[in-house]
């Protein structure tokens, strides 16, 4: 069988948010696609949308949970069939859990755990042994946080995550610095998803405001993966963030994170005063 050596791209968690943007705009760019999320219903819709828009795109749709131990294998198998070479991971799939971290469930921050840090880093080992295989340009972009620059009260294992991906994917692309493959982190700061309602943040309006659109996100985030860029921050706030976090002392930015995530509630209730 002849080898496929169209541009393909897997997005993880492509059912809504980010992960539905970054399908959209890589098939606009000529990407053929294997979208991957656990809502089946979702990502049929979306490979419906994308297939009107761009007819000549070929679409492959993935219902599956990451989070099961031979997923990442699974995906691999499915995404690398009838010799197909990816040539890109939009590592997107990740949630967060938000409040005290002692009285939020265990159960709840463990999946998390999983499927932020585990997953994401099998996925990487996983595609990358592919992609270094077949020898062609290809991209991994892990999708990271402004949380990774800052301590995160009431976000504290969500934080610590993303903190993960931002220090192994720099790490694993000067790995990786001599080889076809490019690494990136893209690390957004609030963004108009379904992201907050699953975490269960509400927003003040102050942060409202300065949130970013989805699209504008993932436009950035593509134009700065096809550059190549290790670390990818969207929006003037987001750099301006980054920078403070260069500077100021870390309780000032932990202050900082409870005010912008609407955390001041929580902290007069356990009597912890308000920044």
């Amino acid at each position: 069988m002849a080898v496929d050596t169209r541009r393909w791209a897997v997005i993880t968690g492509a059912s809504a948010g980010l992960g539905a943007d970054f399908a959209r705009q890589l098939a606009a760019q000529g990407w053929h696609l294997v979208l991957v999320a656990r809502r089946l219903d979702r990502l049929q819709a979306l490979a419906d949308e994308i297939r009107n828009a761009h007819r000549d795109i070929e679409i492959e749709v993935i219902a599956l949970d990451l989070a099961q131990p031979d997923a990442p294998t699974t995906l691999l198998d499915r995404a690398t069939t009838r010799n197909r070479q990816v040539h890109a991971l939009i590592n997107n799939a990740g949630f967060g859990t938000y409040g005290p971290f002692e009285e939020l469930p265990w159960s709840r921050q463990q999946d998390m755990l999983l499927l932020n840090i585990v997953r994401l880093t099998e996925l990487c080992w996983q595609f990358a042994r592919h992609m270094r295989e077949h020898g062609q340009p290809a991209h991994i972009l892990n999708v990271g946080s402004m949380a990774a620059f800052q301590p995160t009260p009431f976000f504290a294992a969500y934080g610590a995550t993303k903190a993960y991906v931002r220090n192994f994917s720099e790490s694993l692309a000067w790995e990786l610095r001599d080889s076809a493959i490019r690494v990136s982190c893209l690390s957004p700061g609030a963004t108009r998803t379904e992201f907050s309602d699953v975490a269960g943040i509400d927003i003040p309006a102050l942060s409202d405001r300065t949130q970013m659109e989805s699209p504008d996100v993932v436009r950035r985030g593509i134009a700065g993966m096809l550059a190549g860029k290790p670390q990818i921050v969207p929006g003037f706030v987001n750099h301006l963030n980054a920078w403070l976090a260069r500077l100021l002392p870390r309780g000032v930015l932990a202050w900082g994170a409870v005010v912008a995530m609407g955390g001041r509630a929580a902290m007069r209730k356990r009597g912890g005063g308000t920044p």
